[in-house]
C-alpha cells in the first residue's frame, strides 16, 4: 500500500470516530431520558473498619510525607546559609589562631609572648602581691631600683611598694605621666598593647628589650636581675635614656 492510500485509509477512520462521537451527543439525552436514574437507587452500604484504618494510615503517610517535603525544601534552602556561615566562622577561628599564634622566646627566665593584639612578659613564681606602702615621694627606705635621670618637667607624683613589685609614677604640668615599675616576683605576666604598634628591639644595660610606641605613649620592657617596664607619655629618646639611667637605690 502506497503512502498516498494509507493517508486516506487513516482520514477515513477519523472521519468515522469524529461521525459516531457527533451521533452520541446528539442521542445522549434521549439515552438518559429512556434510563432515568433514581436518587435513592442506590442502596446504603457500611464501610468496613478495616476501611476507616487503612484511610487514616494513608492520610496520615500523606501527612508526613507532605510535612517531610516542606522541611526538606526549608533545610534544602536553608544548607547553603549554614554551610557557608560554618565555613566562615572555621575560617575565622584558623585565622584567629594563626594570627594570636605566640612567639616565645625564653632568655633570661623570662617568656616573651608576643601576640596580635598585646605582647605579654611572663614569669613564674608563687608569691602574691600587697601593697606595702603608697606615698608621694622615694622613701628614705626604698630599697629597689630608681630613674637617676627624669625627663625635663617630670617630677615624682606617687610611689607604691608591694610584695611582687616597686612603683614610680611621674607627671608634669600638661598632665602627661611616666610609670617605671621593678617585678621583684618571678609570677608576673606584663601585657604591653602592641597593636597597631610600632615595635623594635633596644639594648638596656646591654640586655634585650622591647619597645613600642602607639598614639604617643612608649613603652620599654627589660629584664635583668628584676623585670623592668617603663611607660609613659614621653619622647622615645628621653624615655630611653631614662631606662638606661636606672640604678639600684
Amino acid at each position: 500500500m502506497s503512502e498516498q492510500e494509507s493517508a486516506k485509509v487513516q482520514a477515513k477512520e477519523k472521519m468515522l470516530e469524529a461521525l459516531f462521537e457527533y451521533a452520541a451527543a446528539c442521542h445522549v439525552e434521549n439515552i438518559i431520558a429512556e434510563n432515568p436514574i433514581e436518587d435513592d437507587s442506590a442502596p446504603d452500604f457500611a464501610l468496613p473498619p478495616e476501611f476507616d484504618r487503612k484511610m487514616k494510615r494513608l492520610i496520615a503517610r500523606h501527612d508526613r510525607k507532605e510535612t517531610f517535603n516542606k522541611i526538606r525544601k526549608r533545610t534544602v534552602r536553608f544548607l547553603p546559609k549554614a554551610a557557608i556561615f560554618l565555613l566562615v566562622l572555621l575560617g575565622s577561628f584558623t585565622i584567629v589562631v594563626a594570627s594570636v599564634q605566640a612567639l616565645r622566646v625564653k632568655a633570661l627566665n623570662i617568656i616573651l609572648n608576643i601576640q596580635n593584639q598585646y605582647t605579654s612578659i611572663q614569669t613564674k613564681d608563687e608569691n602574691n602581691g600587697q601593697t606595702k606602702q603608697a606615698t608621694e615621694q622615694i622613701p628614705p627606705n626604698w630599697s629597689g631600683y630608681v630613674p637617676n635621670y627624669i625627663s625635663h618637667g617630670f617630677k615624682v607624683v606617687k610611689t607604691e611598694e608591694r610584695d611582687m613589685l616597686n612603683a614610680i609614677y611621674y607627671s608634669n604640668e600638661q598632665g602627661q605621666t611616666i610609670r617605671f615599675t621593678q617585678y621583684r616576683s618571678s609570677d608576673i605576666d606584663l601585657r604591653v598593647d602592641t597593636e597597631d604598634a610600632t615595635v623594635q628591639n633596644i639594648s638596656i644595660h646591654n640586655s634585650d628589650a622591647l619597645l613600642a610606641e602607639k598614639q604617643g605613649l612608649v613603652s620599654i620592657v627589660w629584664k635583668e636581675e628584676f623585670l623592668f617596664s617603663l611607660i609613659g607619655e614621653a619622647d622615645k629618646a628621653e624615655m630611653i635614656k631614662m631606662a638606661e639611667s636606672i640604678s639600684k637605690k
